[in-house]
């Protein structure tokens, strides 16, 4: 199997990106935590690295990019060989730090890009038992069990010795569809907004009664009409825009939106003397009721005067 060691560009750093926390700086930051590659198909592999900062294998999810879900997982060494917690290589660098442990990697790289006290770590769904959670001897350990699996880990947790751990309940606390921790802190995080809800807070900050005609109409934003590189350079050249200016650039977006809305295929009908625009759509003067959309050719083209230059 052709991999690539380290790659934002898998399902799981697009899934990220949609988070307005996760910027181009905890990104990066997460990559140099843990290691995260990628298939020729553009899985994240999860690569476990031991104490001796040798990798003993990698866990490939394969995931929505837009919801997370998983649909199937497998590793990159298909030999069976045993394994290591993913995270374990931070140890040695954080030898006094309280530990946090988790099922699945996801969770756990996820939980370290958020300011906690902890060092994340998982078992990667790798059946945990009390020999590969040896390494974990000597610290002080908190578990958060993904829901419904509480008390499997208090008892298996009892038969690991001088370990002084605490599992959590939070989770089976959290009401809703949360089964992990990771689930339950991103459920609370805003949304990186679209292209077009950006779109609408700009227009916003430059005209707020224009937003509000855009909301009361259902009107679909489609984006703002470019500029020609003359008016770019004019207005590079003066120090300050007038509002006049940013409201027929907003306006002019708006009849746009209005246009591929209701008439996708005859815009002509806005430019049209006998047609002004409803709530309900356009209404035509000719055909005296509203035209639904992509049928407003009344073959009144004569009487549409002329764009002015």
């Amino acid at each position: 199997m052709r991999a690539k060691m380290t790659s934002f560009d898998n399902a799981f750093f697009k899934y990220l990106s949609g988070f307005i926390w996760f910027d181009q700086d905890r990104l990066e930051a997460l990559m140099k935590r843990y290691l995260i590659g990628v298939t020729e198909q553009g899985e994240p592999i999860f690569w476990h690295i031991n104490a001796e900062n040798k990798i003993t294998n990698g866990h490939i999810l394969t995931m929505d990019s837009e919801t997370s879900k998983v649909y199937d997982d497998s590793w990159y060494y298909q030999d069976g060989r045993p394994t290591c917690l993913f995270g374990e290589h931070l140890l040695g660098t954080f030898p006094n730090q309280t530990l946090a442990l988790v099922s699945d990697e996801m969770t756990a790289a996820i939980m370290s890009s958020f300011p906690t006290p902890f060092v994340w770590l998982a078992t990667g769904k790798v059946k945990a038992t009390p020999t590969n959670l040896l390494p974990l001897v000597g610290n002080s350990v908190v578990v958060f069990p993904d829901k419904g699996e509480y008390s499997k880990w208090q008892e298996m947790l009892q038969a690991v010795p001088n370990l002084q751990f605490h599992v959590s309940d939070v989770i089976e606390k959290a009401q809703g569809d949360c089964h992990t921790i990771a689930q339950m802190v991103l459920s609370q995080q805003p949304l990186r907004p679209t292209e077009a809800e950006a779109t609408l807070m700009r227009m916003e900050e430059a005209n707020p009664n224009i937003v509000l005609l855009v909301k009361t109409l259902g009107l679909e934003v489609v984006g703002i009409s470019p500029t020609s590189d003359k008016t770019k350079d004019e207005t590079q050249k003066s120090e300050t825009v007038s509002e006049n200016s940013k409201e027929d650039s907003v306006v002019q977006s708006i009849l746009l939106a209005q246009e591929q809305r209701w008439h996708g295929r005859n815009p002509e009908c806005h430019r049209c003397h006998l047609s002004h625009e409803g709530i309900n759509g356009t209404f035509c003067g000719k055909l005296h009721r509203y035209v639904e959309h992509g049928k407003g050719d009344c073959g009144i083209k004569a009487e549409i005067p002329p764009a002015p230059e």
